[in-house]
């Protein structure tokens, strides 16, 4: 088989909402369509692996012609490892798309905006799964902008350094534990934090149907200039994965998240904008191979985030919360090893009572086509 591949896919889609408005606002909506060149390699040297996925593609708005867009991702990196007991992985990505609208922000953004998202992260390991415990250490940087002068604020840069180490006596539980250390800027406000971290990780293959995994994160972040953005507290992930038989499979994850990118926004006296403090998520994914060429799914989102406005000294500080619901369904056929077809249709819904959010519900529907070469 060829290390190389080459293809192209086209989709076509409605969305009831785009700008993700509250009824009252008027929602607009519209149908998509989109069209992407794919480009990617996978080859073995030896102990090494080097691998690179390309996409790129062009978005149209059959009325909301001044969201077009032109994107692409790129996926990179290579995997290597010694004739000892060393190995490690490097990884580059870089992205461009049309940022999501389901913003924190109070008013809504009805224009477009377009997301750049660059990361890289270098990671080494002393001890392989021959040894009881292994030694590793992670670099990770992360950089993210946009188009629009509202979503500034929330440009950020981050750089990240995770050393630990992983236990396991057996193939069945691994335990491991990692001092995360942090550093984050905010270039348009400007502000900038550090964050001290300590992680417990954990993953049980339960049986052979069923695997448990999840992580405990205690996290301090410190904040350069506005103080009253600083976070403590834990933060972390459950997962379980059953497949009661070989063609169904089912994953049901608990997520509390706590993410800076989201917390840190802007505050002027004409917007006081909302953070999230801390995200609750529920989220459950099934996969059923009805046959060999044929897979449906469906997956279910249920997020509570308690919300904050930031408020300039010396002004009260606002609270509130809203919950965020999704569900979707979808089908796959797999026509030939280099073809296949695929339809997708969710409903996503916000509730609040605050005023430091908004409501809204939206409709989507997808179909797209896909082939490639190898």
């Amino acid at each position: 088989m060829s290390p190389y591949y080459l293809g192209a896919s086209l989709s076509r889609g409605h969305d009831s909402n785009i700008f993700r408005v509250p009824e009252a606002k008027g929602p607009q909506s519209d149908s998509i369509t989109t069209g992407a060149l794919l480009a990617g390699l996978n080859q073995p040297i030896s102990r090494q692996r080097v691998y690179a996925d390309l996409e790129l593609r062009r978005q149209r708005f059959d009325k909301l012609q001044e969201l077009n867009n032109t994107g692409y991702k790129l996926a990179s990196g290579l995997d290597w490892e010694t004739v000892g007991n060393f190995s490690g992985a490097l990884k580059l990505g870089t992205e461009k798309s049309l940022a999501s609208y389901s913003t924190l922000f109070q008013e809504t953004l009805q224009e477009k905006n377009i997301e750049r998202e660059r990361s890289f992260s270098a990671s080494v390991q002393r001890g392989t799964a021959r040894n009881d415990l292994q030694v590793f250490g992670a670099l990770n940087a992360r950089e993210v902008d946009y188009s629009s002068p509202a979503f500034r604020s929330r440009e950020n840069n981050r750089r990240a350094l995770r050393i630990g180490a992983r236990w396991h006596k057996s193939d069945l539980l691994t335990l491991g534990a990692a001092a995360v250390e942090a550093r984050g800027k905010y270039p348009s406000l400007p502000d900038a934090y550090n964050s001290h971290g300590v992680e417990f990780t954990g993953d049980w293959a339960v049986s052979g149907a069923s695997h448990l995994d999840g992580k405990i994160i205690h996290e301090r972040r410190r904040y350069d200039s506005a103080r009253q953005r600083d976070f403590s507290g834990l933060t972390g992930l459950l997962r379980w994965k059953w497949e009661p038989t070989g063609k169904l499979a089912l994953t049901t994850s608990l997520l509390r998240d706590a993410d800076d990118s989201e917390r840190f926004t802007d505050n002027t006296p004409n917007q006081p904008i909302a953070g999230s403090r801390v995200t609750n998520s529920v989220m459950l994914d099934g996969a059923w191979k009805a046959t060999s060429k044929i897979t449906f799914n469906a997956s279910m989102r249920y997020s509570d985030r308690k919300l904050v406005n930031f408020a300039p000294s010396g002004a009260p500080m606002q609270r509130g919360s809203d919950t965020t619901r999704l569900a979707s369904l979808g089908a796959t056929w797999t026509a030939t090893n280099n073809v296949s077809v695929g339809c997708n249709v969710a409903r996503e819904s916000r509730s609040t009572e605050s005023n430091l959010s908004f409501s809204y519900k939206a409709n989507t529907a997808n179909c797209y086509l896909q082939a490639a070469l190898k």
